[in-house]
């Protein structure tokens, strides 16, 4: 037993260790000191810092000069828009082609699966010419209708997946009772649903959460995204004489993944009920 706790806490440490690091240099607090008290190491050559000196600066500048919570903003109405409506079209047309439609089922299923193999590089120009002669570029809802397209496949492949595997005789005694099709979906299909449903809007709040390609195409300053914004700080630096802030890029990184890890930790207990199949209290 000694043996695997000591396997699993290696494990953690290697895991977390990227993550450890980035928020100490967010603090501006180097970990090489450590190793030599008193040098920090810049592209290989080291040098005297004077030891650990944890600041906040880096993280004011970030929410001050750099309104980096524009960032974060974007990142939430954009992705949780798009979220919100692919879930919404995965409900309702998973429910005619489950419940109403069965004989069309397979083909809209291998469309999905199709929409969903088609990598984004494909998307980039067709969405790049509609938005522009639309007026969406570089907007919210111009975001949210491009991560519409990559949202509205998963979305419709897992809960079709999840509504498949539910008793038919839930649904049919709902219509024999007089329940239309958005009173079934609401009151009798989501509450069976809704732990596979959370982990669904996890998914794709945080595919969106972290695409790059297709934000750093399509929006400019108003709209611009949080994957974008934090490698804005050193992709823009690279081939010009000015000095790339690593410790500004990694609290930036560090605030980037704050409201990830809170929403993970929000629904966790659903997430574990979901997959050890235990009874909803």
């Amino acid at each position: 037993m000694l043996v695997v706790y000591l396997l699993l806490m290696g494990l953690t440490l290697f895991y977390y260790y990227p993550i450890l690091v980035i928020v100490l240099e967010g603090f501006d607090t180097d970990i090489s000191p450590l190793l030599a008290p008193g040098i920090r190491l810049i592209g290989g050559v080291p040098y005297y810092s004077g030891g650990i000196t944890p600041s906040l600066v880096y993280y004011l500048d970030m929410f001050g000069a750099q309104q980096f919570h524009r960032l974060i903003l974007n990142s939430l109405v954009i992705g949780g828009g798009s979220t919100l409506i692919a879930v919404l079209i995965g409900l309702l047309s998973s429910y005619g082609l489950t419940f109403q439609n069965r004989s069309s089922a397979g083909r809209y299923d291998f469309a999905m699966l199709m929409m969903r193999s088609v990598p984004p590089f494909l998307l980039v120009i067709p969405l790049l010419i509609t938005l522009s002669s639309w007026g969406l570029w570089d907007t919210h809802l111009g975001m949210t209708l491009a991560y519409l397209t990559l949202n509205a496949p998963i979305a419709y492949l897992i809960i079709r997946s999840l509504m498949s595997d539910m008793p038919r005789e839930l649904v049919e005694s709902a219509m024999v009772m007089g329940c239309g099709p958005l009173t079934v979906v609401r009151r009798v299909i989501l509450p069976v649903l809704l732990p596979g449903v959370l982990v669904t809007v996890v998914f794709m709040l945080v595919l969106t959460w972290n695409e790059f390609l297709l934000a750093s195409l399509l929006t400019g300053p108003d709209a611009r995204t949080v994957s974008v914004g934090v490698w804005a700080g050193v992709g823009e630096q690279i081939g010009t004489f000015r000095t790339v802030e690593f410790e500004a890029q990694a609290a930036a990184g560090t605030v980037a993944l704050i409201p990830a890890a809170l929403l993970i930790l929000l629904i966790r207990r659903r997430v574990v009920r979901l997959f050890t199949f235990s009874p909803s209290q």
